[in-house]
C-alpha cells in the first residue's frame, strides 16, 4: 500500500545542518511473506522504504539533486545493518526508477529483507533530478551511489537507528557499469574509511567501452539495443561538448528527428523498446557515413575518447569483486567481464573473480547474477548487531562544525561520554567531573556518522547519533 506521509527531514539534525540529504518520503511497506517471491533465498524481514531526495553533482561539475529508494528492514529486533546500493539498469523514462517503485524497485526491497539497508540511486536526470541523464558517464554513476550513501546514512541517524560499517555494491547491466564506478571511485578517491566497501558484485555490465563495447557496435552485425548507442551519444554529447552540433551530424534521416523527444530531458513515458522499434539494427545505417567513418578511422576521435574515459576495467581493486556474467549476452559482450578480470590480474590485484553464471542471453542472465551477488555477499556480511543501550535519559546534542566541538545537554548531572564509529568501535571517551557544561572535541574524527552514549551519575544512560562534517 502506498503510503502519503511524507516526512520531511528539516534542514538541521542534532543542531547539525544537513549537507546531503534533502527530504525522505515514506512510500510503503511490505511483509516479509510478500517478498519472499523468488523461492532460492528467503528474507528475514520486512522493510519500510523510501524516496530519498539528496544533493549531489552533475556531469559539468554543478550542483544538482537525485533521487533513490531506501529500503529499511522493518524490525525491533535490530538495527546494526549493513549498507548495499543496488545500481539498476538502463532506462530511458524519468519515471520508470526505484523511487517510483518500479519493477527494479522490488530488487532494493528483496535485499533490505535480506539484512541490510538498501539504496537504490535513480541517477543523477532520472526521477526527481532535472535534464538529461548521463548514460554509462561512470563519475556521475559514482557520485549517485557515494551520495545517496551519505544521504541514507544520515536518515538512519535521524531515526535512532544504526549500521555495522560494511558497503556492499551491486547492479546489472547499466548497473554493473555504474556499481564497478562506484566501487572505483571509492578506492581512486581513497574514501574506504567513509565507504567500507568489503565487497562488490558488478553484473552484465560495459567495463570496457571503448574497446570490447565499441567492438561490438562496429562489428557490421545487427545489433539488437541500436537505441543505447543513441543514449550513449547523447549522453557524452552533455558531458563533453564535442560530438555534434545537431543529431543530424551523427545520424541518418529519419533517426536524427525521431530520438529527440527521447532524450530532450523531460522524457517521462518513452520507453528504449519504443526507441528501438523505429531505429535500424544496422549501426552503419543508423550513423551518418562521415561520423561512422571517422569513427572506425580515427583513433583518437572524440567519442573514442570520451569512451575511454568511462572504462572502468583496468585498475588495482583492494577489496574483493565478483563480477557475473554470461557467455550468450547479446547486449553486453562478456568479454567485458573476462577483459576486466586480466587487466586486474595484470594490475596485481587478487580480489576479483569473473565468473560465468551459464550460457543465457542478457534478460536471463539477471536473476542467476543477482542471486550470485547475494550469496556471495552472504559469506562476508557480518550478523545484525544490537545497536546502543535504549535510552533512560533524554539527552540534547549539538555539533559546531567551525570549532569542531561536540556539546551535550541533559537533566541529570553527566560523567561520562562514549564515542563509537560504524563499526561499533570507541573512537573517543570523555569523563566529567562536577562539571555544568558538556564538551568535546571531535578534531581527530574521519567524516562520517557516529554515536554516543552518556553516563549520568545517578548510573542512567542516554544515546544519540551525529554526523561529523
Amino acid at each position: 500500500m502506498r503510503l502519503s506521509l511524507i516526512i520531511i527531514l528539516l534542514l538541521s539534525f542534532s543542531g547539525l545542518k544537513s549537507q546531503v540529504l534533502v527530504s525522505a518520503e515514506l512510500v510503503g511497506t511490505i511483509s516479509q511473506e510478500d517478498l519472499d517471491i523468488i523461492g532460492f533465498i528467503s528474507p528475514d524481514y520486512g522493510v519500510n522504504y523510501y524516496k530519498l531526495i539528496y544533493n549531489t553533482t552533475d556531469a559539468n561539475g554543478n550542483e544538482t539533486i537525485a533521487s533513490g529508494l531506501l529500503s529499511v528492514p522493518d524490525t525491533d529486533d535490530c538495527d546494526g545493518f549493513p549498507m548495499s546500493v543496488y545500481m539498476h539498469g538502463t532506462t530511458l523514462s524519468k519515471e520508470d526508477v526505484p523511487s517510483r517503485d518500479n519493477a527494479e524497485a522490488t530488487i532494493s526491497k528483496f535485499i533490505g529483507g535480506l539484512g541490510y539497508y538498501s539504496c537504490a540511486p535513480d541517477y543523477i536526470g532520472m526521477g526527481d533530478s532535472p535534464g538529461l541523464h548521463p548514460y554509462v558517464h561512470a563519475e556521475t554513476e559514482a557520485l549517485a551511489g557515494v551520495d545517496m550513501v551519505r544521504a541514507a546514512r544520515e536518515f538512519i541517524a535521524s531515526e535512532g537507528m544504526s549500521e555495522n560499517g560494511q558497503v556492499f555494491i551491486t547492479g546489472y547491466s547499466q548497473g554493473g557499469h555504474a556499481a564497478m564506478a562506484m566501487h572505483k571511485y571509492i578506492e581512486d578517491n581513497s574514501l574506504l574509511n567513509e565507504f567500507n566497501v568489503v565487497a562488490s558484485a558488478p553484473a552484465s555490465g560495459p567495463y570496457n567501452m571503448s574497446g570490447t563495447q565499441l567492438d561490438v557496435f562496429l562489428s557490421g552485425e545487427p545489433y539488437s539495443n541500436p537505441g543505447y548507442i543513441v543514449y550513449v551519444l547523447s549522453s557524452y554529447e552533455l558531458a563533453y561538448g564535442n560530438l555534434y552540433n545537431t543529431y543530424s551530424d551523427v545520424l541518418q534521416s529519419p533517426y536524427d528527428g525521431v530520438v529527440v523527444p527521447y532524450f530532450d530531458g523531460n522524457n517521462t513515458t518513452l520507453t528504449m523498446a519504443s526507441l528501438n522499434s523505429q531505429l535500424t539494427t544496422t549501426v552503419e545505417d543508423l550513423l551518418t557515413p562521415t561520423f561512422y567513418a571517422d569513427v572506425v578511422n580515427d583513433l583518437s576521435h572524440p567519442l573514442r575518447l570520451n569512451l575511454e574515459d568511462n572504462n572502468n576495467d583496468n585498475w588495482t581493486p583492494t577489496r574483493p569483486i565478483n563480477m557475473y556474467y554470461c557467455d550468450e549476452d547479446e547486449q553486453v559482450a562478456f568479454t567485458n567481464s573476462t577483459v576486466a578480470q586480466a587487466n586486474f590480474e595484470a594490475n596485481g590485484s587478487t580480489f576479483t573473480n569473473a565468473v560465468l553464471i551459464g550460457s543465457l542471453d542478457h534478460g536471463n542472465c539477471f536473476l542467476p547474477s543477482m542471486l550470485g551477488a547475494m550469496n556471495f555477499f552472504a559469506t562476508l556480511k557480518e550478523d545484525c548487531v544490537v545497536g546502543l543501550e535504549e535510552s533512560t535519559i533524554e539527552i540534547g546534542l549539538f555539533v559546531d562544525q567551525s570549532v569542531q566541538e561536540l556539546s551535550v545537554s541533559a537533566e541529570e548531572t553527566l560523567s561520562g561520554m562514549r564515542i563509537f564509529d560504524m563499526n561499533g568501535r570507541v573512537v573517543s571517551s570523555k569523563s566529567w567531573i562536577d562539571q555544568q557544561v558538556y564538551r568535546s572535541s571531535i578534531s581527530g574524527l574521519s567524516t562520517g556518522v557516529y554515536h554516543i552514549e552518556v553516563m549520568a551519575q545517578s548510573g542512567k544512560r542516554g544515546a544519540a547519533s551525529f554526523v561529523k562534517q
